[in-house]
């Protein structure tokens, strides 16, 4: 071989050589730990640190999967991977993914399997969930996705093909069942289902007419009983019983989504991303509690995640006062769904400075991106002891964004560092800051679930009390009961 060609094969070989010991590669499944609270892999420690992602350029709502870029995907976790992200939450949509409820579609899976090999490059791990109606609804999810039997039994199979398919996969975090589930307050599929709870809780009308008392006035049978009951007192045993029939709901479609990925998957853990209505503080009516009760659905689940964005007394940065509040009812959120399954990690599955189209004016954010950065690192610090990982929203603002996610990036709309970017780069680099473990505070404050599912003055009431504790000891613990 000539020396020229020697030279160039060296050269060649040194380059290739060099990509290899550079990139970085997913090795291991994640796991919850043994014997501690938080995630593993490979037996040692691992904070699961990231965000949200979507393709920020791909329309409101996102259009991830009909307009994928594998170029411009890599390149976003490329800029991920430099920020310290080690997971990202993506949403699978159910026209995309599963049309029809029968089969998985597989251009769909094609793309998750290009996004998994490049998560994998970076160092990188996904956290599906789904399958959501951001891409356009399917004819099988147009229905009651909680009581429907058909409806119930196409997510199942979702889940038991999805889960079969990627079970040996390790760039595979974990499964999220569905983004922020909420069951309904009425549906021709609940009436029925409502009427049989409340014959299986009673057996007997008398029974049932001595429970609810005045407002079983013109309740002769099981078929009499409201649904829903609108006009339900606060605090009525009627309403009570209604919202445990909705947490019922919840605990059935939760258990048949765990068996089915179960059932084929013994590798990665799940949990669902709850809304953080799910501690029933701020709800005002009792229809917009989610009825996932955290402690109910806990056992069924690996850990538990739920999301957070600040609203108590308006903004977070109206006033200092506003600040600490807000950093109040994020610590009783986080504190209320760990008393769930207090041996169980806990994941912030979303979070941000703001939520919703509320401070947005005139298409612009009302704060500075300064001022995200001091919120979403004090909420992060706030969690300390409490939380084992925390994913933002979003990856980058998102410029067709009807709402603050415009504003929520780690960084601009074109990869430009913010920053909140640079705050979550230092505290990815360094998780001792914020993930181990702290001495409990001393206040200890209760909160009566029952009471707060039926009376949202009660429910509000609590959560003000909690504050007050919350400002003289600057952190409670929370009981439950």
């Amino acid at each position: 071989m000539k020396r020229g060609v020697w030279v160039v094969v060296f050269f060649l070989a040194a380059a290739l050589a060099s990509a290899a010991s550079t990139t970085e590669t997913v090795a291991g499944f994640a796991r919850v730990a043994s014997g501690r609270d938080g995630f593993e892999v490979q037996g040692e420690p691992w904070h699961p640190f990231g965000c949200n992602y979507f393709d920020p350029h791909v329309g409101w709502a996102p259009k991830l999967w009909q307009q994928f870029d594998a170029a411009k995907v890599e390149e976003h976790f490329r800029v991920m991977r430099d920020l310290g992200v080690n997971v990202v939450r993506v949403f699978l949509t159910a026209q995309s993914f599963f049309p029809t409820g029968v089969e998985l579609e597989p251009e769909a899976l094609r793309k998750f399997d290009t996004m998994l090999d490049i998560a994998r490059r970076h160092g990188i791990r996904v956290h599906p969930t789904g399958p959501d109606h951001w891409e356009g609804r399917a004819a099988w999810r147009d229905t009651d996705f909680y009581a429907d039997p058909a409806a119930l039994e196409a997510q199942a199979r979702f889940w038991r093909l999805f889960a079969a398919r990627y079970k040996d996969e390790p760039a595979l975090f974990a499964y999220d069942l569905l983004n922020e589930p909420h069951i309904r307050w009425s549906s021709p599929q609940m009436e029925p289902q409502w009427r049989a709870w409340l014959r299986q809780r009673y057996a007997r009308i008398d029974l049932l007419r001595q429970a609810w008392g005045e407002r079983a006035e013109n309740v002769d049978t099981f078929e009499d009983a409201p649904a829903p009951p609108d006009a339900a007192a606060p605090g009525s045993r009627l309403l009570l019983d209604y919202q445990l029939f909705r947490e019922s709901l919840a605990d059935r479609w939760t258990q048949i989504q765990v068996d089915a990925i179960r059932s084929v998957d013994p590798n990665h853990p799940i949990t669902v991303g709850l809304i953080q209505w799910s501690a029933p503080v701020l709800y005002g009516n009792p229809s917009v509690y989610c009825a996932f009760r955290p402690s109910r659905i806990a056992p069924m689940l690996d850990f538990q995640s739920v999301h957070f964005y600040p609203f108590f007394e308006g903004s977070p940065f109206a006033s200092e006062e506003s600040f600490d509040l807000n950093r109040a009812y994020l610590e009783l959120l986080l504190r209320y769904v760990k008393a769930g399954a207090p041996s169980r990690p806990l994941l912030v599955g979303e979070f941000g400075w703001h939520g919703g189209t509320g401070r947005l004016h005139d298409g612009k954010a009302a704060h500075t991106p300064e001022q995200q950065a001091r919120w979403c690192r004090a909420a992060v610090l706030q969690g300390r002891g409490v939380a084992a990982g925390w994913l933002n929203w979003a990856y980058a603002d998102t410029p067709s964004s009807r709402d603050m996610t415009k504003f929520s990036g780690l960084v601009t709309e074109t990869g430009e560092r913010k920053p909140w970017g640079r705050a979550f780069q230092a505290l990815a680099r360094d998780p001792a800051q914020w993930a181990d473990g702290v001495q409990p505070p001393a206040a200890i404050v209760e909160f009566d679930v029952e009471r707060a599912i039926t009376d949202s003055q009660a429910a509000q009431a609590m959560l003000r009390g909690y504050c007050e504790a919350w400002k003289r000891e600057k952190g409670c613990r929370l009981i439950v009961r």
